[in-house]
């Protein structure tokens, strides 16, 4: 058996000590992302306050827990491995995807019904400028860990900073 395939199988020590729901429960959640589901497939799984937790990163030998896991309110799963490990790397030696540390949302929560005098709502500029920067910061991530970008990553890469340099400058800012 491949070792990510081995590692991620949920152990019942790791479900027990966090409470993670059943396992059909996890694979069949609607809202994409779902902490546990993560949480079970890592090694040494300990809480580190409300909705925070440290673990061996599975995209390096650890031998000490060196990643730390946190759940946003919004429901949005952050980790930080301190020894550098990229973010994609982790994901992949448990075999999950970026998407998945994101909740699913249903689109029409985006909107709301502008203000008079408003061109764009709020929350969905915001939304857009996050995506945008994320974009950049996987590429930044990409490039600081000696990658090379293929040529389709740096087209959207130029793509996503026209689009925040656009929005900078539709509310003033000249960059």
């Amino acid at each position: 058996m491949h070792p990510e395939t081995q590692r991620a199988q949920p152990s019942v020590e790791n479900r027990t000590r966090y409470g993670a729901p059943h396992q059909a429960q996890v694979e069949n959640s609607p809202l994409g992302a779902d902490v546990h589901r993560l949480l079970a497939r890592l090694d040494k799984v300990k809480a580190n306050g409300p909705g925070r937790w440290l673990a061996c990163c599975p995209a390096h030998d650890d031998r000490s827990p060196s990643l730390a896991i946190r759940e946003t309110g919004d429901g949005t799963i952050l980790l930080k491995c301190f020894t550098g490990c990229p973010t994609s790397d982790v994901l992949a030696a448990v075999g999950m995807e970026m998407h998945e540390l994101f909740p699913k949302r249903d689109s029409d929560a985006f909107r709301a019904s502008k203000r008079p005098g408003e061109r764009w709502v709020p929350r969905d500029v915001l939304a857009a400028v996050a995506r945008e920067a994320l974009v950049v910061m996987l590429a930044a991530e990409a490039v600081s860990g000696g990658q090379v970008l293929a040529p389709a990553d740096l087209h959207r890469l130029a793509q996503a900073a026209g689009r925040l340099r656009s929005a900078a400058k539709e509310v003033g800012c000249h960059v």
